[in-house]
């Protein structure tokens, strides 16, 4: 089926982010953890880091000599190249804060991902997430861009989009969104683990 338009996250969708995270947390705190142990999002708890820390290490998280030097995902950009060819829309929508624009824009053309946007939303309601006030998407904005399909790795993300906006989500397995327990039986329904890029392809060629 042509002619989709697709939500694609970018941080442990597109690209390895935690394993770079996992380097820089070696760099930074002289300490690594294996990537099945990163069972929480929240890389504070994951990581270990005191209340006090962990606003450093994202801001470092987040500077451009970090966000350019993440590795693509296996798969990606050959997956998200076929899209294009076959007519989907691509938008990425990533929760990075808009300040990281310039270095993600960069990233993804140097990578030659094929793209027909970057959104930046605001999926955790930080206060300093965008103390600039740069643009960015609120949730509520999510259902004007009529998505049909979306790939997520934060399972609260993929909660909400399915809960709130109807939208179906092939969800990247990853350690920290396998605990499905108190989810509702149309949530888990609408939620599709895929271990890659090529599980995702088949998901949506089914669809």
């Amino acid at each position: 089926m042509s002619g989709r338009r697709i939500y694609v996250d970018i941080d442990d969708v597109l690209s390895e982010t935690i394993a770079r995270l996992i380097d820089l947390l070696e760099t930074t705190h002289e300490r690594r953890v294996d990537i099945e142990e990163v069972r929480f999002f929240d890389l504070e708890k994951s990581f270990g880091l005191a209340a006090h820390e962990i606003g450093a290490f994202m801001d470092r998280a987040h500077t451009d000599e970090v966000i350019e030097s993440i590795a693509p995902a296996e798969g990606a950009v050959e997956t998200l190249a076929d899209w294009a060819g076959a007519a989907h829309e691509v938008m990425l929508v990533t929760g990075r804060p808009p300040s990281t624009r310039a270095a993600s824009l960069r990233w993804l053309e140097r990578h030659s991902i094929a793209h027909t946007a970057l959104h930046h939303l605001d999926k955790w309601d930080r206060p300093s997430w965008n103390e600039s006030g740069l643009p960015a998407l609120r949730f509520e904005e999510i259902p004007a861009f009529d998505f049909d399909f979306a790939v997520e790795d934060s399972l609260e993300t993929a909660v909400r989009l399915v809960e709130d906006f109807g939208i179906p989500v092939a969800l990247m397995d990853r350690p920290w969104n396998r605990d499905l327990s108190g989810l509702r039986t149309q949530t888990r329904d609408a939620l599709v683990r895929c271990s890659d890029w090529r599980a995702v392809a088949e998901v949506l060629s089914r669809g």
